[in-house]
This record gives C-alpha cells, sequence and structure tokens, in this order.
C-alpha cells in the first residue's frame, strides 16, 4: 500500500507540474490556446528538463514520513 500511495503522488506530481507549465507558456504567449500550449514540444522539452525534480521530491520525501 505505501508503493501506491507514492506512485500515485509522484503521478499526480507530474501532471501538476505539467499543467503549470502549459499554464505559464499560455499566459506568456500571444494568440494561442491552452491546448496548443500543453501539446507544444516545447512544454514537453521543459518536462523533460524539470518536470521531473518536484515529482522525485515529493516521492522522497513521502518515503521517509511512511516508514
Amino acid at each position: 500500500m505505501k508503493n501506491t500511495k507514492i506512485l500515485l503522488a509522484v503521478i499526480g506530481t507530474l501532471i501538476l507540474t505539467w499543467l503549470l507549465f502549459g499554464l505559464i507558456g499560455y499566459l506568456l504567449s500571444d494568440n494561442v490556446t491552452f491546448k496548443a500550449c500543453m501539446i507544444h514540444p516545447g512544454t514537453g522539452f521543459c518536462m523533460v528538463l524539470a518536470g521531473w525534480i518536484p515529482a522525485v521530491i515529493v516521492g522522497s520525501d513521502l518515503d521517509d514520513t511512511l516508514k
């Protein structure tokens, strides 16, 4: 059960980070829809570069907490 909670928290953090990057791109762009920002390769590139960092921190913290 512990691993399931950690997995769900990490996936949730990845989704929230992706949404945050898409929202930032949407707010900083002109005449682009939110959907276009979410599927843009730049958003994917940001996720590869920095999107995994919050998920690793959350997963590590939960692993220490749930012992």
